[in-house]
């Protein structure tokens, strides 16, 4: 799958496809929102999960790893 078709899909559809080919990469959270990362083939998908209301208010899908950066701090890699 590419980002591209990734993009095209409905947001059900691009949840649903999230759980079955994504992998969890890290975790971050701010104020209102948990930041949730994944990774599909050669693209990452970052979920907007509202704490309070308890529900997913975006999905933003990219390709640049320049966009990784609040990320890297939480990100382990073993050796």
């Amino acid at each position: 799958m590419t980002l591209y078709q990734f993009n095209l899909m409905e947001k059900d559809d691009q949840a649903n496809t999230l759980w079955e080919l994504g992998v969890h990469i890290a975790e971050r959270e701010e104020e209102v929102y948990k930041f949730i990362l994944y990774q599909i083939e050669g693209f990452y998908v970052e979920v907007w999960y509202h704490k309070e209301c308890n529900e997913i208010r975006k999905l933003r899908s990219f390709a640049s790893v320049n966009q990784l950066d609040p990320y890297l701090s939480k990100i382990k890699i073993k050796i």
